[in-house]
């Protein structure tokens, strides 16, 4: 069984470089947070087949086909800017 102590806590610190204002709430919440996994590490798996996503039937994904549209200029009569057939956006080098 893993203990969660001061030491502990100061090398956890130091390796984050964090600082803990509430180190005893943090050493309780880190103790329950194992024995969960201990109580887990009990659980007998050997039967068990591995699993690699929980979804066991493969994503249907639509087919990709072209569309032409009929009115095109409605279309970019609609843009918010515009220079000539082409939608105006703001330049990203400033």
């Amino acid at each position: 069984m893993i203990k969660i102590d001061d030491k502990l806590i100061d090398h956890l610190s130091k390796l984050a470089r964090l600082t803990f204002e509430e180190s005893e709430k943090l050493k309780s919440d880190l103790q329950k947070i194992i024995d969960y996994f201990e109580i887990l590490s009990e659980v007998d798996i050997e039967s068990l087949e591995p699993m690699y996503t929980p979804i066991e039937e493969p994503c249907k994904l639509r087919v990709s086909e072209p569309k032409s549209y009929d009115n095109v200029e409605s279309i970019i009569e609609n843009f918010p800017e515009k220079e000539g057939r082409f939608i105006k956006v703001p330049s990203i080098y400033g």
